[in-house]
């Protein structure tokens, strides 16, 4: 999606042209980067959502009622307490660089809201009059960057390039001046592009190549009257916004003219840019989504498919091994029988094979530090243990390879899968079945665990449904689950009369609607995560926090409850 300065510049003016001069009455912020604006002007009403996502920043009018967390962001509740009730005074972009200035009085003062649309840099920050700022959606300390820092109580300063050349009021000869400074020859159109880029704000690849294609020919002139015919664009507000699908017929992007990049054919004129910008990026979005729940989903199925590949290789050697019982068995009754002729602390001995019709000798191995009995039984053990593995493994056989069946039929299916939910549908199968293991987060947010659970060893587990699952590593984080972090109401799991992880579900205060998926994928963790996982059921019991009791003086981890339900669960350790 190309939302470069020109982008920026017709989106900015259709909101101006319907916020300017409206209140602002509710601030949301449904994530670390996403928040929406609900903005009233005579006559209607607007959500202005704004995002500082690193791969998909913009701001547009959204249709959108996104949710929200239960407790606001303490960004989220700085906005309100300054910009609610405001009036939008002013709304400028900067220069054509992709910075866009609110401007929002009240009568006891007046704000500044600054959105700096700049990739895996972009922020929202909030300034007073006097361009102190008084927060930011994003902090940057001098640790992440030595030339601009943005910290409560700094002063704003433009981001670095902020000082580029307006492509919008240049004239032809500060262009040629410009060209002449940077040409001593004829310049190939790639280096036309790369110039265009580095030295005029606002401008990026697609824009730089669209006025390529536009000019008459590659030189100055002719680059600057394609620039001109932009010029003029821009200050007649002669919009004229395209919806750009691919060649499957998604939208893949949004501009506020006709390109030369793209087919006619797969560009549709729209009424609104910023309603083509809510329905592309939703496009974009909904498919990265896809994308990236499919290939996470198809890594854990070759690891899975991998895993037990290694297992039926190791069920195949034990049973080539099973067959060899008999023989370590008839070693040992042969060392018995013949013991009064192995000298003690013998490495091998020569005893005759009594089973053998022509009862030859054969020479064994031995443990010198073991009598001959002892070395007997040793024989004895590995016949029991390749007789038992072997017994295991045949049962155990026919399943691996159905399991290596679903896994590898569900791996062609992913061809198939055109919505992100049912590639988690199809993971919560698979887990539920036993044939992934449980999804964690990532190291990142591990690390941000470490911080919310201040070092106890507290893993984070998100269930097919989106519920948060947490459980206990250990005694100490078990008692501080769930005497710190466990709210009343959110539900509480252990394995019945075994040690074992405490195990809970955040239910947002509503554990009634939890749904059995949910319940059943925390009573996994649970078994999986106790004295009695090798067992072939385990019973785990369940309740809420609130009839969870930890005795006075008790050891960490010791716990009483009551009201409980029971559920029957296999473990997963595989």
């Amino acid at each position: 999606m190309n939302y470069d300065g020109l982008a920026l510049a017709a989106a900015t003016d259709e909101i101006k042209r319907h916020i300017l001069g409206g209140t602002i009455q509710g601030v949301r912020q449904h994530n670390d980067t996403d928040l929406t604006f609900e903005i009233r002007s005579p006559g209607a009403s607007y959500l202005l959502f704004i995002s500082i996502h690193p791969k998909f920043p913009r701001i547009h009018f959204t249709s959108s009622k996104l949710s929200v967390p239960q407790m606001p962001p303490a960004f989220c509740m700085l906005l309100r307490k300054h910009l609610i009730g405001g009036h939008i005074a002013s709304i400028e972009q900067v220069g054509f660089d992709r910075i866009v200035r609110f401007r929002i009085s009240s009568p006891e003062k007046t704000s500044i809201l600054i959105f700096e649309l700049m990739g895996k840099h972009s922020n929202l920050i909030l300034t007073s009059e006097t361009d102190k700022i008084l927060g930011a959606a994003k902090h940057v300390s001098v640790r992440m960057s030595r030339y601009r820092q943005i910290l409560p109580g700094l002063y704003y300063s433009p981001p670095p390039g902020a000082g580029k050349i307006n492509p919008m009021t240049i004239n032809l000869n500060e262009f040629e001046s410009a060209w002449r400074e940077a040409f001593t020859e004829s310049p190939r159109d790639k280096n036309i592009c790369d110039w265009l880029v580095a030295s005029f704000s606002g401008v990026g690849n697609f824009l730089a190549k669209e006025l390529l294609l536009s000019a008459e020919d590659r030189t100055s002139k002719g680059i600057f009257n394609s620039l001109a015919n932009l010029q003029k664009i821009v200050m007649d507000r002669d919009w004229r916004p395209v919806l750009i699908v691919d060649e499957a017929g998604f939208a893949s992007s949004a501009y506020p003219i006709f390109t030369k990049q793209h087919p006619k054919e797969l560009q549709h004129e729209r009424s609104s840019f910023n309603e083509t910008l809510d329905t592309v990026f939703r496009s974009i979005i909904q498919r990265d989504r896809l994308d990236t729940e499919v290939t996470s989903l198809k890594n854990s199925i070759l690891k899975a498919i991998a895993s037990r590949q290694r297992t039926m290789n190791d069920l195949q050697k034990a049973l080539e091994e099973g067959k060899n019982a008999e023989r370590l068995k008839q070693i040992g009754e042969l060392i018995l029988s013949q013991s009064h002729n192995i000298a003690k602390g013998s490495k091998t001995a020569h005893i005759v094979d009594y089973y053998d019709p022509e009862m030859r000798a054969v020479e064994v191995e031995l443990d010198e530090k073991l009598s001959p009995a002892e070395n007997a039984e040793v024989y004895f053990k590995r016949a029991r243990k390749a007789r038992e593995g072997a017994e295991a493994a045949a049962d155990r056989i026919s399943e691996v390879r159905t399991e290596l069946e679903i896994l590898r039929r569900t791996l062609e299916s992913l061809a198939s899968v055109d919505l992100p939910e049912k590639a988690q549908a199809l993971r919560s199968l698979l887990i539920e079945r036993g044939l992934l293991r449980q999804y964690f987060l990532q190291k990142s947010k591990k690390r941000e665990d470490e911080q919310e659970f201040e070092g106890y060893k507290i893993r984070r587990v998100i269930s097919a449904d989106g519920f948060e699952i947490l459980y206990g590593e250990n005694s100490q984080a078990n008692d501080y689950l769930t005497t710190k972090i466990a709210k009343p109401n959110d539900l509480w799991f252990h394995a019945r009369a075994v040690k074992g992880a405490h195990v809970i579900i955040r239910t947002a205060n509503k554990p009634d609607n939890v749904p059995p998926g949910t319940i059943r994928h925390a009573a996994e963790i649970a078994a999986s995560n106790s004295d009695a996982k090798h067992s072939r059921l385990v019973p785990v019991d369940y309740t809420l926090k609130k009839y969870v009791r930890k005795p006075r003086a008790s050891a960490p981890g010791f716990v009483v409850y009551q009201n409980e339900k029971t559920i029957d669960i296999v473990p997963n350790t595989r």
